[in-house]
C-alpha cells in the first residue's frame, strides 16, 4: 500500500515538476515512462519536452544503420572522460524503422537535425518525401511534398534548424537547375534556382527567391548559431565558399573558408567544441580539420588537426568525411562512407605541431 501511495503521489505531481524529472532521464528510460500513464505520455509527446531534454542531456550520436531487410536508428551514448573514452554497447537505444509504417520498405537518409529532432528523406519516391522524426518518442509527421520533379542534372539540398528569436522550426529546400561541362560534368552555370521554407506548425512551403552560388546534393545544411550552413561553389570566383542562411530574417550571406582550394573541396562542415569546423579530405595523404574559433571572423580560422591516412585509404579520394566529436582525452571521432561505414578514432599524441595522429578503427557497420 505504501508503494502504491508513493506511485500516485509521483504521477500526480504538477506537470512542470514531472517534466523536470523526466527530462533528466536517459532516452531508454524516457521511452519506458511513456507507458506509465496517459499524463506522462502526453507530456513526453509535447514538442517542448524534446527540446528541453536536449538542453539537459549529454550529447549522443544517432546512427542510421541499414542491413538486409533491416532499417533502424541507434542512439549511442559516449563515455567521455579525461583518462579514457568509449562507446558502450549496452547503453545503445535501438529502434527499428519498420515500426514507423511509412518507412517499412524505404531507403531513407537523414538531411538534418536540431534539438533532438531529425529531418528524414525517403529517396525511393520520385517526388520528395520528407519527415520530421522524434527518435525519443518514435513519432514523426510528413511534410507537404514540394511541387515538381527533380531530374538530373538538377539538384536539391535541405537544411533543418530553429530561429533563435521566434523559436520557429524551419525546413529549408534549395533547388538548382544546372548546366554541366560536357567533359568533366562539373557545374558551369545555374540558370535557375529556388529557395523554399517550410515552418513547422504552418501550412505549405513559401518560396523566398533564388539561392546564391552553386550547391551540391551531397552537402546538407548544418545548423549552428541560428543559421544553416552549406559548403558551396562560387562559380564566378572559381573556388569554394560557405553559404550561411539566417533562419530569422531568411537571408543568405557568404562566409570565407579557411583557404582557397586548388580543386573542388572534398569537405564537410561540422561543430567541434562549440565552433564551426571544416573537415577536408582533399589531400591524398592526410585529413585536415580547420576550426573557426570566433564565428564569422575569417582571421579566426585555424588548422587544429592534421591526420595521416592509413595506407589503404591513401591516394586519390572521392569521399567526404565528417568530424563528429573531440573527446576529453584528445581523441577524435570521424565517420567515412567507403563501402562500409567506418567509425574511426584518431589518437592525438603530439610532441610537436607537425606530428600526425595515430589511426585505428573501432568498428564497422555494413552499408547496404
Amino acid at each position: 500500500m505504501r508503494n502504491k501511495g508513493l506511485f500516485f503521489l509521483i504521477i500526480n505531481l504538477p506537470p512542470h515538476i514531472i517534466i523536470e524529472i523526466l527530462a533528466r532521464l536517459p532516452p531508454k528510460k524516457i521511452i519506458q515512462c511513456k507507458s506509465v500513464c496517459k499524463k506522462w505520455l502526453e507530456l513526453i509527446n509535447e514538442p517542448y519536452f524534446a527540446s528541453f531534454h536536449f538542453t539537459l542531456s549529454i550529447p549522443s550520436l544517432v546512427v542510421h544503420q541499414t542491413e538486409t531487410f533491416k532499417n533502424f536508428f541507434k542512439i549511442v551514448h559516449f563515455d567521455d572522460k579525461y583518462d579514457h573514452h568509449s562507446l558502450p554497447r549496452d547503453t545503445m537505444l535501438k529502434f527499428n524503422l519498420k515500426n514507423l509504417s511509412i518507412f517499412s520498405d524505404s531507403n531513407i537518409v537523414v538531411d538534418g537535425s536540431v534539438h533532438g529532432f531529425l529531418l528524414v528523406r525517403d529517396v525511393n519516391y520520385k517526388h520528395e518525401t520528407l519527415y520530421v522524426c522524434n527518435p525519443l518518442t518514435r513519432e514523426y509527421f510528413q511534410l507537404p511534398s514540394p511541387k515538381g520533379l527533380v531530374r538530373y542534372p538538377s539538384v536539391v539540398t535541405h537544411g533543418f534548424g530553429v530561429s533563435l528569436i521566434s523559436q520557429e522550426y524551419k525546413v529549408v529546400r534549395i533547388f538548382h537547375e544546372r548546366e554541366l561541362h560536357p567533359r568533366n560534368r562539373s557545374c558551369v552555370r545555374v540558370p535557375y534556382s529556388e529557395t523554399q521554407v517550410y515552418t513547422l506548425g504552418k501550412t505549405g512551403w513559401r518560396t523566398i527567391g533564388g539561392a546564391p552560388f552553386a550547391y551540391d546534393s551531397r552537402s546538407i545544411g548544418l545548423f549552428f548559431e541560428g543559421r544553416l550552413h552549406w559548403l558551396i561553389q562560387d562559380l564566378e570566383a572559381a573556388h569554394d565558399l560557405i553559404s550561411s542562411f539566417d533562419l530569422e530574417n531568411e537571408e543568405f550571406r557568404p562566409i570565407p573558408p579557411p583557404f582557397r582550394p586548388r580543386r573542388k573541396l572534398l569537405g564537410s562542415l561540422g561543430v567541434l567544441k562549440g565552433c564551426l569546423c571544416l573537415c577536408d579530405n582533399t589531400s591524398n595523404f592526410e585529413i585536415e580539420i580547420w576550426v573557426m574559433k570566433e564565428y564569422g571572423v575569417e582571421e579566426s580560422w585555424g588548422r587544429e588537426y592534421s591526420i595521416k591516412k592509413i595506407p589503404e585509404l591513401s591516394g586519390p579520394s572521392y569521399q567526404i568525411v565528417h568530424a563528429l566529436k573531440v573527446f576529453k582525452d584528445g581523441n577524435i571521432l570521424i565517420s567515412s562512407p567507403i563501402r562500409v561505414i567506418f567509425v574511426h578514432i584518431f589518437s592525438l599524441v603530439k610532441s610537436s605541431p607537425s606530428d600526425f595522429c595515430t589511426y585505428f578503427i573501432i568498428g564497422r557497420v555494413r552499408s547496404e
